[in-house]
């Protein structure tokens, strides 16, 4: 199971947007560092975030295969990506961490006193800035657009995982459904099958899930009251 992230070495460059969040905590408010960790766990939180995770890559893997710009992979290589699916999805979840404490934590409290758009917005331009380091490791022969589409792609989930710590007030369902993205994602759309180049119609399909699972979330954090939403 192969993926950009995974092959830039991030478990320790995915610490940074914690560590950073630490130094505004110190600076900012002095005293609560243990606010990163003290928020909640949430096994609903998890359940929603690596079956939207699923749900919708099976669907963009349904749609790379039926419009042709997909092919399966041999059955001996997908059987051992089967078995590495759940101790990937463990694996990533603790990488995660540092990013979701940073993203969907300190930022997200940040940014909780705006309309859920404008939060949005800035956690998906904030965490695809910050991928930028990895684009060189992504274009291969000058293709570009694999570099774009990946980082579209992050931008498509930051609303979703903003929606789903406001939703349940628990940013360990964040860092579970990143771990996922990281491990089920790329089981179904990298593992069980293959692409020589970009399908724009396929990455569509899962900007579009993305967004509208994130206003699914939104609507009911808001039919539920402060109390979920406004958790920590």
């Amino acid at each position: 199971m192969r993926d950009p992230q995974i092959r830039r070495g991030g478990a320790v460059a995915q610490l940074t947007p914690f560590l950073t969040a630490l130094i505004f905590w110190a600076v900012m408010r002095p005293g609560t560092f243990t606010t990163a960790f003290a928020m909640r766990w949430s096994w609903a939180g998890v359940g929603i975030g690596v079956s939207a995770v699923a749900v919708i890559s099976a669907a963009q893997l349904i749609a790379g295969l039926t419009v042709g710009e997909w092919q399966v992979r041999p059955l001996e290589m997908i059987v051992p990506a089967v078995i590495a699916v759940v101790p990937f999805l463990v694996l990533q979840s603790v990488f995660a961490i540092g990013e979701e404490l940073g993203w969907r934590g300190w930022l997200a409290t940040r940014t909780a006193r705006y309309p859920f758009s404008v939060a949005a917005t800035v956690s998906a331009v904030a965490w695809a800035f910050w991928h930028l380091p990895a684009v060189p490791l992504i274009v291969v022969d000058g293709d570009w657009q694999r570099a774009a589409a990946y980082l579209l792609a992050i931008m498509s989930w930051a609303p979703f995982l903003l929606a789903l710590r406001q939703l349940l007030g628990s940013v360990w369902a964040a860092v579970v459904a990143h771990g996922a993205l990281n491990s089920i994602r790329v089981f179904f759309t990298q593992s069980v099958a293959s692409s020589s180049s970009v399908s724009w119609p396929v990455e569509a399909i899962g900007w579009v899930a993305w967004l509208g699972a994130a206003v699914l979330l939104v609507h009911v954090a808001r039919r539920q009251g402060p109390p979920l939403a406004g958790a920590r």
